[in-house]
This record gives C-alpha cells, sequence and structure tokens, in this order.
C-alpha cells in the first residue's frame, strides 16, 4: 500500500496596485508508479498589459505540458529519464512557446521570467529552472538560502562590484532583464536540490521580495498561513507590482 503523501504545498497571487496581473503561477502534483512528481513555478510576464500576461501563462501552460508528457513516460514503464535533462527540455519547450506567441499581432516583444521546482519524492530531490528575476529559495532549519541569481542589469553590475547592494536596491535599472524567455538566445539555469525531511524550496517573483526583504521572511509550520503574512505585509508596504509565491515542504 502507497503511503499519503508527505509534504505541504502552499500559493499566493496578487495584481497589487496594477491593473493586470502579469505573473502566473502552477503548483501541480502528478501520480506515477514510483510515487509523487511535484511541479511548482511562478513567471512574470513583461511587454505590455496582454503580452506579459499571455507570455506567464504560456511559459507555465508549456512547462506542465512537458511534466505531464514525463509522468506519463513513467506510468508507461519506459525507462526513467533524469530530472535535469526534464526540465531542460521543458524550458526549451516553454522558449520555442513564447517566441511563436510574440510574433502575432500585439504580442511583439513580449517575454518572461520563468523559475520553477520539479520534485520527485521518492528521489527526495528536485532540480530548480530558472531565467530572469523571480527567485528560488531552499527553506531549510532555522531559514532560507538563496538558489538563485537574477539575470538582470543591475545584479550583473553588483556581481562586478560596480553597484553596491544600497545603490542596486534603488537603482532606476533595477528591473531591465539579460535574459528571459522570449528573447534571442535565452539562456536558463539549472540546479539539484535534496530536500531532507522538513526541508523545502520558495519561488517569489520580485513583488515579493522587492519590498519585503528575504531577512525578514519568517516561515511557521501553517506553509499557507506564512505565504498569506507575507503577501499582507508585502501589501501595507505598498504593492506596487504583482506579488506571488509558492513553497512545498517534506513533512
Amino acid at each position: 500500500m502507497r503511503l499519503a503523501p508527505r509534504f505541504s504545498v502552499a500559493a499566493v497571487s496578487h495584481v497589487g496596485r496594477r491593473q493586470n496581473n502579469e505573473d502566473f503561477h502552477r503548483v501541480l502534483r502528478l501520480e506515477v508508479p514510483q510515487g509523487n512528481l511535484l511541479l511548482l513555478a511562478v513567471a512574470d510576464g513583461m511587454g505590455g498589459m496582454e503580452a506579459g500576461e499571455w507570455a506567464s501563462k504560456v511559459a507555465i501552460e508549456a512547462l506542465s505540458q512537458a511534466v505531464a508528457a514525463y509522468a506519463e513516460h513513467l506510468r508507461t514503464g519506459r525507462p526513467a529519464v533524469g530530472l535535469l535533462r526534464v526540465m531542460e527540455k521543458a524550458f526549451q519547450l516553454a522558449q520555442k512557446r513564447v517566441e511563436k506567441e510574440a510574433q502575432k499581432p500585439g504580442r511583439k516583444g513580449m517575454g518572461t521570467t520563468l523559475t520553477a521546482f520539479l520534485y520527485a519524492d521518492w528521489l527526495k530531490e528536485g532540480v530548480v529552472g530558472h531565467i530572469g528575476d523571480s527567485r528560488a529559495y531552499h527553506l531549510v532549519r532555522g531559514g532560507l538560502r538563496r538558489l538563485t541569481e537574477d539575470h538582470s542589469w543591475v545584479a550583473e553590475r553588483l556581481k562586478e562590484g560596480i553597484l553596491t547592494p544600497a545603490e542596486a536596491e534603488r537603482h532606476p535599472y533595477r528591473n531591465v532583464l539579460t535574459r528571459a524567455l522570449g528573447l534571442p538566445e535565452a539562456r536558463f539555469d539549472l540546479k539539484t536540490v535534496h530536500l531532507a525531511p522538513g526541508e523545502g524550496v520558495l519561488l517569489a517573483t520580485d513583488g515579493l521580495y522587492g519590498l519585503l526583504p528575504e531577512e525578514e521572511w519568517v516561515l511557521g509550520k501553517d506553509l499557507q498561513a506564512s505565504l498569506e503574512r507575507l503577501l499582507s505585509e508585502a501589501l501595507r508596504r505598498g504593492g506596487d507590482d504583482n506579488i506571488t509565491a509558492v513553497a512545498l515542504r517534506v513533512e
């Protein structure tokens, strides 16, 4: 008899003070013979009102389709493929879909960030895929550790030592991306993450960490309540951008 899944998931999203919500997110659980396959993803679209909304949705729909195809692959008893390769192919599909949609009238130049976590509970590990300036964090005992680097003009200048953290925080180019799905030759990062009991992963768009510094984040036993508290505090501090976060914790 298969044991009940021993993990919890949570998600929040809010339009903030914006007119449209260009963020899109997904939490997807798929049962396979080996156990449970979970996909968490956040995307922050760019390129204008409808174009930004469409780009983030197209990217996550493509990602979900690729992961669902892998789950079906496992159900048919065919040999398992490494999670890194699955995530790589999923991001490649998302890039192709966004590029194709960007050729349509009214959507030219659209693009999106995409940060995702694909977790196989029978392996007790997963893979983070990332492009843009949304972020992934490893939830560990006593706090969290960032897993991704921002692909932005300001982040690059900060890494080079040209800007200080204080200057980067208020720089007028802080939202200018150097990498995003939809841009030519989009390059994304992949990283394997092992989750011990009690650990997890949190994904967030810049609407959250831009208003509420990550050192102030507190995630209690109730993940959903914790994310809702973070969202409420970000809104209290202005909420001038769309705010989205999703999280997974192994119990």
